[in-house]
């Protein structure tokens, strides 16, 4: 599942709401790619907007790799904000699924921190 919320900022706009908000829930930004300069800088052309935050809160980074190291493959979690057709677009897809995948167990902790994350994404729309 891939939640989507659409916002009436800008890309970056999102981007920096979503870097001074995630504090304040656990979770800090390790990391932004910005896609479109990046394939710019390739000679390459994206016509749309693209961000992705690599964000992790570490109490549950913690957790999740001591007890299941090869849930590494799918961390830290990654929040995509986009242009498309006009309008700014938030997603996440679901760690609940992407924990369920590799080690059911964790489901729990995964609900927890999924939680705090759309209260992010909702917060920075």
């Amino acid at each position: 599942m891939q939640y989507i919320e659409v916002s009436s900022k800008t890309v970056q706009e999102v981007v920096n709401s979503i870097k001074e908000i995630a504090p304040k829930y656990s979770f800090g930004v390790q990391h932004i790619h910005n896609l479109k300069e990046t394939l710019t800088s390739k000679g390459k052309v994206l016509n749309e907007d693209c961000q992705v935050i690599d964000i992790c809160n570490p109490n549950v980074a913690e957790v999740f790799l001591n007890e299941d190291i090869s849930l590494s493959s799918i961390m830290p979690c990654k929040i995509a904000v986009y242009t498309n057709d006009n309008e700014t677009n938030i997603t996440l897809n679901s760690l609940v699924q992407l924990v369920d995948d590799i080690n059911p167990e964790l489901i729990e902790l995964a609900q927890r921190a999924q939680e705090e994350l759309l209260k992010i994404i909702e917060e920075a729309k």
